[in-house]
């Protein structure tokens, strides 16, 4: 376990594993991508990591868990934003007819994308409870916490799995709190999902074949890799050069 990142300073983490960790910043990068950078390769590659992960993910941190539920969250409300911007009209300009038009190509590929990524979220939780969920009591509760997110993608097959662990666990969280007479505390539904995933059988759900990728490098990757990286050196490496012949040396050496 990693204790005290004073390094991340999106939340004030105690303790974490490092596998979650791995996927805390893995999301981070991923929403940084989707929202500022839209780099194709790195959202694919970046859930590739998570899905080769996700069928050993086990007592994944509280925060994680809400990230990835966040995450998936934040990404279903963009899409539905830039459909009803599509099917309002609101990009209609009678004057631009052609800048309409590739305005609304632009956002037809951008909710194309969000597609593919919301589905491949999907199945990292489904891959999650499948394998893991009597693991993962902090996924289940994510879960819980945004069940209405999941209702509007009932038309993805792993959906379907998703829905039925939500509501498996509903039901007896409803049972334990009309017993209790209350509201039910943090804590108390924790032990009520820990206790109901003992009782759980993951017969009950459609099985879909393990997410397995593999990174297949180009045959010229350095043609990708040496601009990519000199970019960043200049962008972020807070270095300036006083000639383009210091640039040219550095891009020689990356090239080595």
């Amino acid at each position: 376990m990693l204790k005290n990142l004073t390094w991340y300073t999106e939340r004030a983490i105690s303790e974490i594993s490092l596998g979650g960790l791995m996927v805390l910043v893995i999301l981070r990068a991923l929403q940084y991508n989707m929202v500022r950078v839209r780099d194709k390769y790195l959202h694919t590659n970046c859930l590739a990591a998570i899905a080769n992960m996700s069928c050993e993910f086990r007592n994944l941190h509280p925060y994680v868990a809400q990230r990835l539920i966040s995450l998936f969250e934040t990404l279903t409300k963009r899409r539905a934003r830039l459909c009803s911007e599509v099917e309002g009209g609101e990009l209609n300009n009678v004057d631009l007819p052609h800048h309409t038009e590739e305005k609304t190509e632009e956002i037809m590929d951008h909710i194309s994308v969000l597609d593919e990524v919301l589905r491949m979220l999907l199945e990292i939780i489904n891959s999650c409870v499948a394998h893991q969920l009597t693991n993962n009591a902090n996924v289940v509760y994510a879960l819980l916490h945004k069940r209405h997110l999941f209702t509007q993608h009932t038309h993805h097959p792993v959906a379907q799995n998703i829905d039925m662990v939500i509501g498996y666990f509903s039901t007896r969280l409803q049972r334990v709190q009309e017993g209790a007479g209350g509201d039910l505390g943090v804590t108390e539904v924790l032990q009520c999902i820990k206790k109901g995933a003992e009782q759980w059988s993951s017969d009950r759900l459609k099985k879909f074949p393990d997410l397995k990728f593999r990174y297949v490098e180009e045959e010229r990757p350095e043609e990708f890799f040496t601009p990519y990286v000199w970019s960043l050196v200049n962008s972020c490496g807070g270095v300036y050069w006083a000639s383009e012949g210091g640039a040219r040396a550095l891009g020689d050496l990356l090239a080595c």
